[in-house]
């Protein structure tokens, strides 16, 4: 669900690499895993941690995905929060109002992560 937002934000960063760049690494002397470590990480370094914020945030709050994979004994939070609803008394409700402040919490976050790490200008990554 999440490979749409990490993509959007990886290609244009990947294409942006010079590939003078890496040419001159390997000119230097430094194999095709050194030039990546050396030249292509660092610029890409920021545009992952952005993709992962993304991917993290967005699974965080996917019901529709989770409903299939969920295992009973190990629930995720959105399906917790589910079962918590569809449970009736207050105590019910008043834990799945509890997950949902969390998760608000975590997502909440997670965006504020990936704005202060985002790469680009205001309105672009």
């Amino acid at each position: 669900m999440a490979t749409p937002f990490v993509v959007r934000v990886l290609v244009p960063v990947l294409r942006s690499i010079d590939p003078r760049l890496r040419e001159a690494a390997t000119v230097l002397g430094a194999g095709p895993l050194r030039a990546w470590r050396e030249v292509d990480l660092p610029i890409v370094g920021r545009a992952l941690a952005v993709g992962a914020g993304f991917a993290f945030a967005i699974s965080m709050g996917e019901f529709g995905a989770t409903a299939f994979i969920a295992r009973p004994d190990y629930p995720t939070i959105p399906i917790a929060i589910f079962r918590f609803l569809g449970q009736p008394g207050a105590l019910n409700f008043g834990q799945a109002m509890a997950m949902s402040t969390i998760l608000v919490v975590v997502t909440a976050t997670a965006v504020m992560l990936i704005d202060r790490v985002r790469v680009g200008t205001v309105g672009e990554f």
